[in-house]
């Protein structure tokens, strides 16, 4: 399965880069008012692709900060009560699966 993906992922980028290659076209981009550029097509792309990911890491990293801390603190809450019972800490048994779902 991991092989199949991994050719998936060679077929995908592979696309990618023919679009790369073929759109090399040059277009006029305008950073500032009265300032423009010429750059080539896939060049404007990737430039708008790379902000977006930076965009899109400002936007999940205060949710990452909160759910750090929210983990942080059940975790010395989970510690602090296996102290006071004295019990170690264990990861619950498997639980067994329903008799509808067993295959002779």
């Amino acid at each position: 399965m991991k092989l199949i993906y991994t050719f998936i992922k060679i077929i995908i980028l592979l696309f990618f880069l023919l679009l790369a290659v073929i759109n090399t076209d040059a277009v006029t981009f305008s950073y500032l008012p009265g300032q423009k550029v010429d750059l080539p097509l896939i060049v404007v792309l990737f430039g708008a692709f790379v902000v977006g990911i930076v965009f899109g890491m400002f936007a999940l990293f205060g949710r990452l900060l909160s759910l750090r801390g929210e983990n942080s603190r059940l975790r010395a809450e989970v510690k602090k009560s296996a102290r006071l019972t004295g019990k170690e800490l264990t990861a619950p048994p498997a639980q067994n699966a329903p008799e509808s779902a067993k295959q002779p």
